[in-house]
């Protein structure tokens, strides 16, 4: 197996429920990794700061592909952004406020350096202040003008109700691309953006081919990473539809650390 980068998603696959990881093992995977000029990505839903915080103390030179594809980021450099278009912005938020009894956690706009709520959604709810824990910086905002830098992602919590509400937006036919890491969570990004476009960008620039990447993942967000990829893994813990993809299955699952235990016995 002839593998030149090695690309991860964070919770429920690299991450623990409690958001630890092995970190022995994840620096003897480091050292390999490095030993044998394999790139290490981390693509994510979550923004750069909180992943920061995730691998404090640890090795942190992986490339990193954040807000699900909208952003990618190189030794703390912002490398490539994709925006959101801002005439989806109302709609989307129509669309929120009208399951509104669904909603756990408002509709949060993340921007490269900080992140928007309008009022009106924080009174929906901040999803057991999970929008002040994920979120950079969150601003409360009156009204959509405020926002004053270009939005990588919205997100909306409702749990349950994912696909409906997926089902809702895609029916509106806005310049939007909608997908789900499961858990309630509903992340809207740039129609032309998700991870395996980002991966393919990322291994073009590298001179990495797809059939040369492996990827883990244990969502719907990461479908296309694994089906970019040519050596696919999804978790145990996974989404039940990434089963019906014959993705291989990764030795262990989130909680037992089955992506750096994969990787040492089956990839480095």
């Amino acid at each position: 197996m002839t593998i030149k980068l090695i690309a991860t998603d964070l919770d429920a696959t690299f991450l623990r429920v409690d958001k630890s990881f092995d970190r022995q093992a994840y620096q003897v995977m480091v050292d390999l990794a490095k030993k044998k000029n394999v790139t290490f990505v981390v693509a994510t839903g979550n923004h750069p700061d909180k992943v920061a915080k995730y691998f404090a103390g640890a090795n942190q030179d992986f490339t990193l592909i954040a807000n699900n594809g909208a952003e990618v980021v190189e030794q703390g450099e912002i490398m490539k952004t994709y925006p959101i278009d801002t005439a989806a912005f109302q709609p989307i938020v129509e669309t929120v406020l009208a399951n509104r009894d669904r909603v756990s956690m408002g509709l949060v706009f993340t921007g490269v350096t900080q992140a928007f709520m309008l009022k009106e959604m924080a009174a929906l709810g901040y999803g057991d202040r999970k929008a002040q824990q994920y979120f950079k910086d969150l601003r409360i905002v009156d009204s959509l003008s405020e926002i004053n830098e270009p939005i990588l992602k919205m997100t909306v919590d409702l749990p349950d109700f994912e696909r409906p509400f997926m089902e809702a937006v895609n029916n509106r036919q806005l310049p939007i691309h909608v997908t789900t890491s499961g858990y309630g969570a509903v992340d809207l990004v740039n129609p032309a953006v998700n991870k395996g476009v980002a991966l393919k960008d990322l291994g073009d620039q590298l001179g990495i081919l797809p059939e040369e990447m492996a990827a883990f993942g244990d969502g719907l967000n990461d479908l296309e990473m694994l089906q970019l990829v040519g050596h696919p893994f999804v978790m145990p813990n996974a989404d039940p539809e990434l089963f019906t993809y014959g993705f291989e299955e990764a030795v262990a699952d989130s909680n037992n650390d089955g992506v750096l235990k994969t990787i040492l016995a089956d990839i480095l």
